[in-house]
């Protein structure tokens, strides 16, 4: 076993190694705000690869520890980056082993709290991000899953920890303060305590800022709750969003926004639209929203599910008040390739149905609303899909000479 995890030890180093000479490459810029989205996913990758080696580390010399206070001898400190152990000479009481066992979990917490509390008021919100994440790593480690992985495997301090018959009350009293912490970790980690937001420049950093701050001071603004709620989402602080959310819901049961922002919530958990997302979008339309946009982006999202359900007619009369609520709307460049995308994908609802010619024309609207924008590459992606069209047609579909 010690060799399936060296092996896999190495692999996770040569990750680690990758993942060290990208941040030395990008340092400057990590360092600088805001907090991208692809800053955030280089601090959660290195809360595992880069925080990990040095917490097993503190992990098996918590063990030294324990062991060296109660006057025992460590024969051998093995440390292989990703994993390791202490062995050391037999102890006499069922208490000193447990309190060596237990040793190296409150080594490894105390390093996740230790990062932390040294990054929290670091004045790169990168590093703040990375000292939270590396800090809610260590807690799901240490109290879930590697209980969970020595019940598992025949190894694991775990099976000390919980021996009820050598240390019953000791492991009774582990127990119940087990159980306490992962209740305050589901908890916390729900309500979205362990995320921050992503924006993509530092202007967006400085209007959540304000709108935060705004929403301190108004907190009965709706408007200004939801767009609070809208830039949470779209900075990937999705727990956080929906805490706010729904804390919102609570004074405002009837509010179509709302359950509009909670529909987005659940999309963005699986790239499959769920009953639930569905459900949400149609309680969004069903209470009245006003917003053309938001219309279309409720029915779409309807469509999407009964499309993925193969509820092809609800689908496409979803497709059709969605593309009606904005057809005729002023738009921008970016809500052009919204009304290119209703087309694009109300094609594929009718190619399903083999009604190729209906299919062409919604593809060939979206081919033109891309081109009117700018999008060569959405262009290229939807002329794409009309050559499979045509394929499943079996012959040419209208004229597409001008293209």
């Amino acid at each position: 076993m010690s060799s399936l995890f060296n092996i896999i030890s190495f692999l996770y180093i040569f990750r680690s190694a990758q993942l060290l000479v990208k941040i030395w490459r990008e340092w400057a810029d990590i360092v600088q705000e805001p907090l991208t989205h692809h800053k955030k996913h280089l601090a959660e990758q290195s809360a595992y690869f880069l925080a990990v080696p040095v917490s097993v580390f503190f992990h098996e010399f918590a063990h030294a520890l324990a062991i060296w206070f109660f006057g025992g001898k460590v024969i051998s400190f093995n440390y292989r980056f990703f994993w390791g152990y202490v062995e050391h000479a037999p102890m006499d009481s069922p208490v000193e082993q447990w309190v060596i066992s237990l040793a190296g979990t409150v080594g490894s917490l105390l390093f996740g709290l230790g990062i932390w509390l040294a990054l929290r008021h670091n004045r790169a919100s990168s590093l703040r991000y990375f000292g939270l994440r590396a800090f809610r790593f260590q807690i799901y480690f240490s109290l879930l899953y590697y209980p969970i992985f020595s019940f598992i495997l025949p190894i694991g301090d775990w099976r000390v920890i919980y021996d009820f018959s050598a240390t019953p009350i000791l492991s009774s009293v582990t127990l119940v303060v087990h159980v306490i912490f992962l209740i305050l970790y589901w908890r916390y980690d729900k309500q979205g305590s362990f995320e921050a937001p992503a924006t993509e420049s530092v202007a967006e950093q400085m209007q959540f800022e304000k709108l935060e701050q705004e929403v301190a001071q108004n907190p009965h603004d709706t408007q200004l709750q939801l767009q609070y709620v809208d830039m949470l989402r779209r900075g990937s602080a999705n727990n956080r969003a929906k805490t706010q959310l729904t804390q919102f819901l609570n004074a405002n049961p009837n509010s179509a926004a709302a359950y509009l922002e909670l529909a987005a919530i659940e999309a963005g958990k699986s790239r499959e639209i769920s009953k639930k997302t569905s459900g949400y979008a149609a309680q969004a339309l069903q209470l009245g929203l006003s917003n053309p946009y938001q219309i279309a982006a409720a029915q779409r999202m309807v469509a999407q599910y009964n499309l993925g359900v193969g509820n092809v007619a609800a689908a496409l009369q979803a497709y059709e008040q969605a593309i009606q609520a904005i057809n005729n709307a002023a738009m921008t460049p970016q809500q052009i390739n919204t009304l290119a995308t209703l087309y694009h994908e109300r094609s594929l609802a009718y190619r399903r149905l083999q009604q190729y010619e209906l299919a062409y024309a919604d593809i060939a609207q979206a081919i033109s609303l891309a081109q009117q924008s700018g999008q060569a590459d959405l262009t290229a992606v939807y002329q794409g899909d009309l050559a499979v069209l045509e394929n499943h047609a079996g012959h040419k579909l209208g004229n597409v000479s001008n293209w």
